[in-house]
């Protein structure tokens, strides 16, 4: 279609319905009971009503209700005869598509349901009957049923959009069967949506090669073609993507015991050093801190390099003095080794990273408040070096560091660099079962066969692609998710004023929340619900947080397309975590206040902030659910089962290494009953939510369904890899939060042994041999993607771990020419062959 503007013919036919509606007299009991009595009353009310009871009066009052039906032949469905009236008349300016008839009905052979004829009829038919239309279904019949009509075509014009990607997509314009128009056009031949996307803007977040999958599977979940074009799509870039991977991450959501344990957890990997970077201190809980750093370096001489990054230090500079009191009593701790400091610049990240690899990311001021809080926090646990590394590369160029820190900062990189680690690609193997999965889709075309290959997505996310963020990427980060989300998304930040969620921000979230028909959670505030401002500034807060979640709520209320969590609320939710989480897809965990400050210097302040984020399906739903286990009953959804489903997956979380492992399913179970019963808020919402309306059956088969969403997998038995779609053997089966293992990882290199002079390979054929390795020699392309092709061909090309940079740079500089991007990765590097 070459015009913005085109037209659909849509063959249609008239069909003779009589509706009998069944109506009771409300007498109708009564009179039965009477009937054959022997009441001796003088009354005149009860001698009429005697007689009746007596007469062969007719006691139901059917009623008929003729009309004409349409019905169109390109879905079959039935319309009232308004449709008619719509159709499209003006001057045809574009292409005109005439739709195929289906078969016509067949009256005497007729078996639909009558839900069908009649649901365009329903309120004509509950006004003019006296019964309320949510009753009206059950009385209705189908008397007579005839068509005599000549089958005729209605016109209806479509109009070509597209989206911020580029993509181009035809919807309704004018005409009847708007409906129709929105649920399938696409099918029509030339009228498929355009996947000719933009390439993304530098400093935007596109998403993994399985998410997108993901998403665009369920975009086009009726779409068999699309969905083979998906599955193509991916299967050739999980193959491409060169974007790093964690190598092990889990969540963490709950109370600063909680963030504790996770930081203890950490500093015991270490091996010689660790680096913490807090914000405040409170000496009012030393001792509680004291304890848990023993605990942590433990039966181990780990050096702890402790950075306070004060982020109020230019209004409250008391808060160092008092930091400098907090680490001198530290130093003065047996067994303890510490080096603290306040750092250089303000920093209000908070982070912990080993020298082993391991760190954690939260949102939690681990040194400043009391254990026994109940205000709700969020991190993630990962393991691996490169982003431990990068970590530490951001708290350098950030100077989260004090000066007398500097050496110890040097020495954890040192040794994080020292041992190389092996890098990870998706198997051979998995590339062949996706290949598998889809090739058995395009013959049968059975859900069986696409739930499978999501399946494998999903366990393909649980190496995650990360990125960092710093303290000016967040706003622009929001705003990515807002334009990305079309299912829900979540927003957490402890505070919520007019200048983080601004007038625009608010006008976006709606407009992207009503064009998708999808829910907006807000997550704000550390303070109880009810509880009281403690001082003016609070109250302040309060009121702006107020003032924007009524604006959203009034939003939500007109348009009546979208839901708001919390609808009526406008309470904090004791929570402090900082987070966003994308159609459960995208999970972006960090210490910055994102709805509390606008992008300004003079509004977001000087202080440093640092934020990760992962596209991991599995996380994303689950630190969604296990923040809803905690929050207030107004900020979720009635009925939904994400906080039970996260619940059971938190339990194989916490006895197992690996997602891939698996343990008895009845042991996690029980290990989860424990846990509620143990806590007077969970039992609760326990009993209240799932017990009180449930039996055990029942119950199993609530949990069974967070399979679907991918939060953990039931196998048949532990040593068992089959997959099963039951709860009915719990004491044999067992549950994992993954299938099997879909990386390999490939063995350390030993550095390359120096070859003789001999040996050495001239610049100009090792240029001339890349050369004839690019898709296009005359175009800049990313340095990696030629190398593989070359060195599949030619193995003895191969120049040695990090040594290709500076041998294209410096020795080939006269057959090559060379330039940084900073995609995929900051500072990669693009090569073509140099112009004579």
């Amino acid at each position: 279609m070459n015009s913005t503007h085109a037209f659909l013919e849509i063959p249609v036919e008239v069909i003779q319905v009589v509706f009998r509606v069944e109506k009771e007299d409300p007498l109708r009991p009564l009179l039965e009971t009477m009937n054959g009595l022997s009441i001796d009353s003088k009354l005149n009310s009860i001698q009429r009503l005697s007689a009746m009871s007596s007469s062969k009066l007719e006691l139901s009052k059917d009623m008929l209700y003729p009309t004409v039906v349409l019905r169109d032949l390109w879905k079959g469905r039935f319309w009232t005869m308004k449709e008619r009236n719509l159709d499209y008349t003006g001057e045809l300016i574009g292409g005109l598509s005439q739709i195929q008839p289906i078969e016509r009905l067949n009256t005497e052979k007729f078996d639909g349901n009558v839900k069908e004829i009649a649901k365009p009829f329903l309120g004509w038919l509950a006004n003019s009957s006296n019964i309320e239309r949510k009753d009206i279904l059950g009385h209705i019949r189908l008397d007579e049923l005839s068509c005599n009509s000549e089958v005729f075509s209605l016109k209806t014009r479509v109009i070509l959009r597209e989206d911020k990607v580029g993509r181009k997509f035809w919807i309704h314009d004018q005409g009847p069967f708007k409906q129709l128009v929105g649920e399938f056009i696409e099918e029509i031949e030339g009228f498929e949506m355009a996947e000719e996307v933009r390439v993304e803007q530098e400093d935007n977040w596109p998403y993994s090669p399985e998410v997108l999958a993901l998403k665009r599977l369920k975009e086009h979940r009726n779409n068999p073609k699309r969905e083979i074009e998906v599955f193509d799509q991916v299967i050739k870039d999980l193959q491409e993507d060169q974007r790093p991977r964690l190598n092990e991450v889990k969540p963490c959501v709950g109370f600063r015991q909680d963030m504790w344990d996770a930081a203890v957890e950490v500093i015991k990997t270490a091996q010689n050093r660790v680096y913490i970077l807090t914000s405040f201190s409170n000496l009012d809980y030393i001792d509680d801190t004291i304890h848990h750093l023993l605990e942590g370096v433990k039966n181990n001489s780990v050096k702890i390099t402790l950075a306070f990054g004060e982020p109020n230090r230019g209004r409250s500079p008391e808060d160092i003095i008092s930091t400098e009191n907090y680490i001198q009593k530290l130093t003065q701790t047996h067994g303890i080794d510490v080096i603290g400091g306040v750092t250089t610049k303000p920093s209000h990240a908070k982070l912990i990273v080993s020298d082993s690899g391991s760190a954690f990311i939260s949102s939690c001021n681990l040194f400043s408040g009391s254990f026994d809080s109940g205000v709700l926090e969020s991190g993630l646990i990962l393991k691996d070096k490169a982003c431990a590394m990068a970590m530490l590369e951001e708290v350098i160029d950030g100077q989260w560091i004090s000066g007398a820190q500097s050496g110890e900062m040097e020495a954890i990189l040192n040794q994080l660099k020292s041992k190389q680690e092996p890098s990870a690609r998706v198997s051979s193997g998995t590339i062949k079962r996706l290949k598998k999965y889809r090739n058995n889709y395009a013959k049968g075309r059975t859900s069986f066969q696409r739930m499978k290959f999501e399946f494998l997505l999903r366990d393909i996310a649980e190496r995650p692609m990360w990125s960092l963020l710093r303290e000016h990427q967040h706003r622009q980060f929001m705003h990515d998710c807002i334009d990305r989300f079309e299912k829900n998304i979540t927003l957490a930040s402890d505070g919520l004023r007019s200048n983080g969620l601004d007038l625009a921000t608010i006008q976006k979230l709606h407009a992207q929340a009503d064009k998708h028909r999808a829910t907006v959670r807000i997550w704000w505030g550390r303070h109880a619900p009810g509880s009281k401002p403690f001082d003016e500034i609070d109250k302040r807060g309060r009121k702006e947080a107020k003032q924007r979640l009524q604006k959203l709520s009034q939003l939500s209320n007109e348009r009546k397309t979208w839901k708001l969590v919390p609808r009526y609320s406008h309470e904090p939710m004791e929570t402090h975590a900082k987070l966003f989480i994308v159609d459960d897809l995208r999970l972006m965990v960090t210490s910055d206040n994102t709805l509390s400050f606008g992008d300004t210097m003079s509004e977001r302040g000087d202080a440093g902030e640092l934020g990760i984020l992962i596209d991991h399906p599995r996380l994303s739903i689950q630190t969604r659910g296990s923040m809803e286990l905690w929050l207030p009953k107004d900020a979720v959804i009635p009925k939904d089962m994400v906080r039970w489903w996260a619940a059971l997956g938190e339990e194989v979380v916490m006895k197992l290494a690996k997602p891939t492992q698996a343990m008895l399913l009845e042991e996690a179970l029980d290990s989860m009953i424990e846990r509620i019963e143990s806590s007077p808020h969970l039992s609760r919402l326990w009993v209240s939510e799932i017990e009180k309306d449930s039996d055990e059956s029942q119950i199993l088969n609530k949990l069974l369904k967070g399979t679907t969403f991918g939060m953990y997998r039931i196998r048949k038995s532990v040593e068992s890899k089959k997959l099963i779609f039951d709860m009915t053997e719990v004491e044999s089966q067992a549950i994992s939060l993954a299938g099997k293992d879909t990386w390999v990882v490939s063995k350390s290199l030993k550095p390359d042994p120096k070859p003789k002079d001999s040996e050495k390979i001239h610049p100009r054929e090792w240029s001339e041999a890349f050369v004839k390795s690019m898709k296009n020699p005359n175009e800049f392309e990313f340095v990696s993607d030629v190398l593989s092709r070359m060195l599949d061909q030619d193995s003895s090309l191969k120049l040695g771990s990090g040594k290709a940079t500076k041998y294209i740079t410096q020795q080939c500089a006269e057959y090559l020419e060379s330039e940084k991007r900073d995609t995929p990765l900051k500072n990669s590097l693009y090569v073509r062959r140099r112009k004579n």
